[in-house]
């Protein structure tokens, strides 16, 4: 039977959190593992606003405003996080680990719908009636409680993660974009308390986070026929992960790399599946892409935007040009880009800016 190691992690750093996904993506996959992959449940103090990958960091946030910021290691939404709410992280070889050694038996468009189940099923073992309707968003009675997404990085490690409503719900998103983000920065759909719920609210009583880790743990112990043993980080794990949060994911590296800069003077949005799509350029010689950030709700693994950002600089802004390029990477197997629509969103959304 294969087995997973099990971490839960109440109270984590925002950095230090993101540092152990970080090393156990880069361990994950290394023969001297004997067990397939984690899973860690964990949560945040305080009030935090979660960007997505490649959304845009507004500047001049101050936690001690009220709300900090964090930036996740996969893409998808804005969401709120911190007190109230529980994150999972599932970390495996690669994104069909659990069903196959061949890394390409699921597609990227099944990955969510597959490792989302163990989810739905430690909601089921709690009498909750949870329901995966696709794209990013786990419901109750049609009613957000839950969203997944996913990130595989350049050696092929999946990073599932989800972040569940456990005692508020993803209705406070207005209130905390109002205290991290006065210019208007971040674009996100607005959710209300009728489209939201939360666990505390359909179960009429509060679970701790290490009640919801256990019923995680029960959930994809019986989804996936595991055994998931409790693991603490030996001092070697410890000492990695530390050196990772304070030299790679501390001081706003991690945060800041995707922030308003005013030489991309060229912009443009596409309203898509998830939210939106944005483009922001310059030219060089009115006619040609000097440099380029694409920003928005998107779900893509990062190697393929940074590989599809690198290969528009000095491309002609002309569809059939810039299509060329998305369509070459995104043909690769291990490429993917989720929550646009048609492949060609990106063209059109970066020749939209020229109309302007």
């Amino acid at each position: 039977m294969p087995a997973l190691d099990f971490i839960v992690q109440p109270r984590i750093a925002p950095e230090v959190s993101l540092a152990v996904d970080n090393h156990f993506l880069h361990v994950v996959g290394r023969p001297s593992r004997t067990r397939i992959g984690v899973l860690r449940v964990y949560d945040f103090v305080g009030d935090v606003l979660s960007l997505g990958r490649y959304h845009l960091a507004p500047a001049g946030v101050d936690a001690a405003d009220g709300c900090a910021l964090h930036r996740r290691h996969s893409g998808g939404r804005v969401i709120p996080f911190g007190d109230g709410f529980v994150a999972l992280t599932l970390v495996l070889p690669h994104r069909s680990a659990l069903f196959s050694e061949n890394p390409m038996t699921l597609s990227p468009s099944q990955v969510m719908n597959r490792y989302v189940r163990g989810i739905l099923e430690a909601c089921k073992l709690a009498n909750v009636p949870a329901f995966y309707p696709g794209r990013d968003f786990v419901t109750v009675d049609r009613r957000i409680l839950a969203l997944v997404s996913f990130e595989v990085d350049r050696d092929g490690a999946l990073l599932f993660e989800a972040i569940i409503a456990n005692r508020r719900d993803f209705s406070v998103l207005p209130e905390l974009l109002d205290q991290v983000d006065r210019s208007g920065v971040i674009k996100a759909e607005m959710l209300t308390p009728d489209s939201t719920t939360c666990l505390a609210e359909v179960l009429g009583t509060s679970l701790t986070t290490e009640e919801v880790a256990e019923l995680l743990r029960r959930g994809f112990e019986s989804q996936f026929h595991l055994a998931i043993e409790p693991h603490t980080l030996t001092t070697l794990e410890q000492q990695a992960i530390e050196v990772t949060a304070a030299h790679e994911l501390h001081d706003d590296r991690w945060l800041r790399q995707r922030h308003v800069r005013a030489d991309l003077d060229r912009h443009a949005f596409t309203r898509v599946q998830l939210g939106l799509f944005e483009a922001y350029f310059s030219l060089e010689q009115s006619r040609f892409i000097k440099d380029i950030v694409l920003a928005g709700d998107f779900i893509a693994n990062s190697t393929a935007i940074e590989r599809l950002e690198h290969d528009l600089r000095l491309c002609p802004v002309e569809w059939r040009a810039i299509d060329a390029a998305a369509s070459e990477i995104f043909a690769q197997p291990e490429n993917f880009i989720l929550g646009i629509g048609p492949l060609r969103t990106i063209a059109e959304t970066i020749t939209k800016a020229m109309a302007s």
